[in-house]
């Protein structure tokens, strides 16, 4: 566990901003029946002037200010008509599509585990107007989200999009010869140049292939997913990733921060944040005034065809030695279709390397595996109401240390037993699971404060060449059961000030812009 003094990334800045609107959301008086409180009078205050300049300005949340403030309303004001009716509705229509996002997200896909969050009422919206001092704009910021993720894709946001605006992100023309390291060649200037709006450093914006250059397609290639050579290929996947124009770029951001409207306003002061599409989890605890504590490392997340959900859940318990039972996809799709073509004999020899045995559904009958007509089972000719369970040991699926979510889908955090593939660019390989580089650092801090400290969680782990018949589960306190966060973010500014996209692997980008395609800004006013 790492404990910083001062962590001045924008992803903390972000969870720390003051919460005064929302803390009074509980306090506010009922309003009197005989004054029934509704939208516009909550609004009534703000002048037609103050919402014109902030519906103007909500390209910096990447909304479409047409959409909102149209040619309609501008030609009608500088006319001196009276539009405050459409005005106040524009405004709403906006605050709303801030607050909880445009796009409803049981349109996007089955791994989308969150409802279309509910508008605040009359009553908390008008705590709100009055904590920003009846001030369009700063309304219109604090209704927005202010939790990290969303604040660093924005800040992303803002650094891309003035590139677009301002012409200073311009195409590159590929050429048909390789850039390694000590190359000179007229286009590496360009290139600098487009990662220096990224946010990658460079001294000398000259046209030599120099080691910042290195270190910066190096980190791209790590983001591309593919093993780095420092080299800049013909056609290859970084020149298709210099290629993809500044708008797109813009989209991406904008459809990113769409699906973090989705989750709460506010993150607590402790959480969990797994960014599934580039394979990171972070832990923030800012619960202490004098210090900030941060975790972070890799993770190996869902596979395209069993992704990873999008969702908000609490971890509750670690289990040391835990068993595995075969979740339904994975004991359909590959062990029944691993099991169908062996002998009894080698079915036999399966179980056995592997640790495996076979139980009725209730846990109650263990069951010989060579007794189950494995291929009649594939076919559909016979139907056997049984779990695979995999027995605790070092070369169990989930390594030696589960942490218990609270979902009904079968998905929590997890050791692993292939710990190479932490190594790797490409870690969307699991069936939906995450599986956790660091697992014991996480289990030491969940459980601070109670008889299992780090020395005791490794002494109860299985060995070497060790088979277990029992795993142990310790509920984590109250206090420090974290709630956990996943989202497919393929575009965000990182603590170093670099924005980092990568591919979109899911579609979830793609199913979004579906609904989301008019909001894009095309030209900022």
């Amino acid at each position: 566990m790492e404990v910083v003094q001062r962590f001045t990334s924008r992803i903390v800045i972000a969870s720390v901003l003051p919460v005064i609107a929302w803390a009074q959301l509980q306090t506010v008086a009922k309003p009197k029946p005989q004054d029934p409180l509704d939208y516009n009078t909550v609004i009534a205050n703000i002048t037609t002037a103050d919402m014109r300049s902030a519906m103007k300005s909500s390209w910096r949340h990447g909304l479409n200010p047409k959409l909102y403030w149209t040619d309609s309303l501008e030609s009608s004001y500088s006319k001196g008509a009276n539009i405050r009716s459409a005005a106040n509705k524009a405004f709403l229509k906006m605050l709303r599509d801030l607050y909880g996002g445009a796009v409803n997200p049981q349109f996007v896909g089955y791994d989308i585990k969150f409802v279309e969050k509910e508008f605040l009422s009359a009553k908390q919206l008008r705590t709100v107007v009055l904590a920003s001092g009846n001030d369009a704009g700063n309304l219109m910021d604090e209704m927005a989200p202010q939790n990290a993720p969303y604040q660093s894709t924005r800040q992303g946001y803002l650094k891309i999009y003035p590139a677009c605006a301002d012409g200073s992100w311009k195409e590159i023309a590929p050429v048909n010869v390789p850039l390694r390291l000590y190359t000179k060649h007229p286009v590496i200037s360009q290139i600098k140049a487009r990662l220096a709006i990224m946010g990658y450093r460079f001294v000398n914006m000259n046209d030599t292939f120099d080691g910042e250059l290195l270190s910066a397609v190096t980190d791209i290639q790590w983001g591309l997913r593919i093993k780095p050579d420092g080299e800049i290929s013909p056609k290859g996947k970084v020149w298709q990733f210099l290629s993809v124009p500044c708008s797109e770029r813009v989209r991406q951001l904008q459809v990113d921060m769409e699906k973090m409207r989705w989750f709460p306003q506010y993150f607590e002061d402790r959480y969990i944040f797994v960014n599934l599409a580039m394979s990171y989890f972070i832990l923030m605890d800012v619960s202490n005034p004098d210090y900030n504590r941060v975790m972070s490392f890799r993770t190996v997340n869902g596979r395209p065809s069993r992704k990873s959900p999008t969702m908000r859940d609490l971890v509750e318990k670690v289990i040391l030695n835990p068993f595995w039972t075969v979740p339904p996809t994975i004991f359909s799709e590959d062990k029944v279709n691993d099991l169908k073509v062996l002998t009894k004999q080698q079915i036999r020899e399966y179980f056995d390397s592997h640790h495996y045995e076979v139980w009725s559904r209730d846990f109650r009958r263990r069951i010989d595996p060579t007794s189950i007509d494995w291929m009649g089972l594939s076919e559909g000719r016979v139907n056997y109401d049984i779990h695979i369970r995999q027995l605790p040991h070092l070369g169990n699926a989930l390594g030696v240390v589960k942490f218990d979510l609270t979902n009904g889908f079968l998905i929590y955090l997890h050791d692993t037993n292939q710990r190479e593939l932490f190594d790797v660019p490409m870690r969307q390989l699991s069936s939906g699971c995450i599986r956790l580089e660091k697992p014991f650092d996480l289990a030491e801090y969940l459980l601070e404060d109670t008889a299992w400290d780090r020395k005791t969680i490794e002494s109860m782990v299985a060995r070497p060449g060790e088979v277990m018949t029992k795993s142990t589960e310790i509920p984590i306190p109250k206090a420090k059961q974290t709630p956990v966060y996943t989202a497919y973010l393929t575009s965000m500014m990182s603590s170093d000030g670099v924005v980092r996209f990568v591919e979109d692997i899911y579609g979830q980008n793609n199913a979004i812009k579906r609904y989301l395609s008019p909001l894009f800004v095309e030209e900022r006013p």
